[in-house]
């Protein structure tokens, strides 16, 4: 994060302290405690949950169904280390937390009285076990809670979790149950979009934490806006393109002899990798293509979108795209010619009646009649039908799961497979990948109502303080880290699964005060104490839930990466700078991109990413003109390349203008001012150190 903006962002958060922040209209009359700030007395009597009538607990979705046995109470360890104050470490707390996992509904209370060991003494007093925790989304936050609660025993996490089409919905219903939103909330909306609600505690006040000191500056700030830090990272995982290393050197028609020579990557793939253009993707995927293996599994407009760093990156930096600039012109008429040309090495045709629905649930060609859109992982890892697939990068975890389940264990299907950056648009470009972060709100507990602070119940600001540095502690502590590598849940039909990590969500280099020092360290065993910091200590752990390294014979060398396959080193060089100073990646799915007009949802990029059917026309003779795979498509996209600009400009201003207003009218001081004057401004998403806009 640019020093200064956070400078500026202290500064303003402290000028703001008596007063606060909040939605106007979150937190009703009657179920508020209202505080003023200035002096500490309550304003009125609050009403505290437990004393909610029974018309009212029933329209809690959630309302617990919960006995009154006792939990196994937990001894606190001893914490020496200071990263967390003292109230919330002997806090006495429920914390609700919502969470979205497709197809299921329900809730698990105090989560962090869960054990896998069945070694344990105490095992069979334990709430949960393994085959009580039923996803990996789940997984990840009972074991954190886990390791939370040693330290502070007194606090409860109760997860509630809906399907994704229905998680606002709750949300709302929450809030009108218990007068506040869920102190803690992983949403089905982009976080931005989220802090437009109103629904967003500003989390900038834990700047001065060390904890906070540790993010990634790249990451942190994608939940920025002007100074307002409306979420924190909770996992990254990279975004890319998955390449299948046996067909790449299938010695009946190799496009590279060999990726391995001596237990290292061969100078040919090295090379191969370095200078993956996309007239090297489309070369590859023609010379690959036969009955047996197609090119590509499937087509998605993004790959060239991140590709060309006049739009996506622009629309970051300068919240404009430029596709018709002299000098972009000729780069967007050449890529949408190699575009063209690589969807005939498609798994799916695209220039077919049964490829034009908004849907796509496309058909197969006939040689890989076996392929279904929504069997990707097993299209790739199992069937191999394609050389390159880029249709579903996000779900590496997913991918690795089916790997080492696939044949009893065996990972031969991930330990074949590379993770490439995007391909660069020309040799002077540079390789550009992606990362789809995922990110955690603290609901904001205290909105201010007629220039005061109104928080729900006398202790709302400790909920915030522990939701928050609970964020901070899974994301980034080794002992959180250690217990996800090692938390057990179960899969039908596959049995128990062990461990879920994403890419470090930390910088390079650093590790906390107390794991230099001795006296502390003699109190608490340091779960990375063998590794040069934590950044290393998290990919290690990464990679041994995902073994894309080079054998099996050896640990990951996270030091010097010796026997990192090199598409992957790329991807963690482009977000973390192993060679340069330049981060050469984007963040899928964090950027504003749609707003509300007219109470419908407008998408800035819809025109443009749906140009595969877009403008497409039924001829005459049932064919159709105009779409992906014919020989009009790119004259039919660059004659409404104009318009398309025009439109997505326009729309960008309007969502950062939307987005601006919002922010005003959820939060703003005792004088109506808002308090976040600059949140349209995207400089906090360029300065930061070691942006690849410097």
């Amino acid at each position: 994060m640019n020093k200064n903006l956070l400078n500026i962002a202290l500064i303003s958060l402290l000028s703001a302290s008596i007063i606060g922040c909040g939605n106007k209209n979150n937190s009703p009359d009657q179920t508020s405690t209202p505080v003023n700030n200035s002096t500490g007395d309550k304003v009125e009597t609050s009403t505290p949950t437990e004393q909610l009538s029974t018309e009212e607990k029933s329209i809690d979705p959630w309302a617990s169904t919960d006995d009154d046995r006792s939990y196994l109470s937990i001894s606190q360890e001893e914490e020496p280390l200071g990263l967390i104050p003292e109230e919330v470490l002997n806090a006495n707390v429920d914390i609700d937390f919502l969470i979205y996992i497709v197809g299921q509904d329900n809730v698990m209370n105090d989560i962090g009285n869960y054990c896998w060991d069945e070694t344990d003494p105490n095992y069979d007093q334990y709430r949960y076990h393994p085959k009580d925790v039923s996803s990996v989304e789940m997984a990840r936050w009972v074991a954190a809670a886990q390791a939370f609660k040693k330290l502070a025993p007194g606090v409860k996490i109760n997860l509630k979790y809906c399907t994704s089409d229905d998680y606002n919905n709750r949300v709302e219903a929450y809030q009108q149950a218990y007068g506040h939103l869920p102190e803690l909330m992983w949403t089905t909306d982009r976080i931005i979009d989220v802090a437009t609600k109103g629904w967003a505690t500003d989390l900038s006040r834990y700047s001065d934490s060390e904890y906070y000191e540790q993010y990634s500056e790249f990451l942190l700030s994608r939940y920025n806006l002007g100074g307002f830090q409306a979420g924190l990272p909770m996992s990254t995982n990279p975004w890319g393109m998955f390449v299948n290393q046996d067909i790449l050197t299938d010695p009946s028609n190799p496009i590279v002899m060999s990726v391995i020579e001596n237990g290292q990557n061969s100078q040919e793939y090295i090379d191969w990798v370095d200078n993956f253009t996309w007239q090297a993707y489309v070369d590859a995927a023609k010379k690959a293509y036969s009955p047996e293996h197609a090119g590509v599994s499937q087509m998605n407009p993004w790959v060239l979108s991140y590709s060309l760093q006049t739009i996506y990156d622009q629309y970051i930096a300068e919240g404009t795209v430029d596709l018709t600039s002299q000098e972009t012109l000729s780069k967007v008429k050449k890529l949408l010619e190699l575009e063209n040309e690589l969807s005939q090495y498609s798994v799916y045709p695209y220039n077919e009646e049964k490829t034009m629905t908004s849907v796509r649930y496309f058909v197969a060609k006939d040689e890989y009649k076996e392929a279904h859109n929504w069997s990707a992982v097993k299209n790739f890892t199992q069937d191999q039908y394609s050389l390159f697939a880029s249709e579903a990068p996000w779900a590496v975890s997913s991918w690795a799961t089916n790997a080492k389940t696939l044949k009893e264990g065996n990972v031969d299907c991930i330990k074949n497979m590379d993770f490439l950056p995007f391909p660069k648009v020309d040799d002077d470009s540079p390789l550009v990948s992606s990362v789809g972060v995922g990110g955690l709100v603290v609901g904001e507990q205290c909105p201010i109502e007629d220039g005061v602070e109104k928080c729900f119940e006398k202790d709302s600001k400790l909920k915030m303080d522990i939701a928050a540095y609970f964020i901070m502690f899974a994301s980034l502590d080794p002992r959180a880290v250690k217990a996800k590598s090692q938390v057990q849940y179960y899969r039908e039909n596959v049995g128990i699964l062990t461990g879920d990590l994403d890419f470090p969500l930390c910088k390079r280099g650093t590790k906390f005060s107390w794991q230099s020092d001795p006296e502390k360290l003699a109190l608490f065993e340091d779960p990375a104490a063998d590794f040069d910091d934590n950044w290393q200590y998290q990919l290690y752990n990464w990679l041994a839930n995902h073994p894309m390294y080079l054998t099996n014979d050896e640990e990951p060398d996270v030091e010097n990466f010796t026997n990192i396959k090199y598409g992957l080193y790329k991807h963690l060089d482009s977000l973390y700078m192993l060679e340069g100073d330049t981060i050469n990646s984007i963040a899928y799915n964090v950027e504003p991109i749609s707003f509300e007009l007219n109470g419908e949802i407008q998408g800035i990029f819809d025109e443009w990413d749906d140009r595969y059917s877009h403008y497409a026309e039924q001829n005459d003779d049932g064919s159709y003109s105009g779409c992906l795979g014919t020989q009009s498509y790119v004259a039919t996209i660059l004659d409404k390349l104009s318009s398309i600009e025009d439109r997505i400009n326009k729309n960008a201003k309007s969502v950062w203008s939307y987005i601006k207003e919002s922010l005003a009218d959820y939060y703003y001081d005792e004088n109506g001012d808002p308090l976040y004057p600059y949140a349209d401004d995207r400089t906090y998403r360029t300065t930061y150190e070691g942006s690849r806009f410097n």
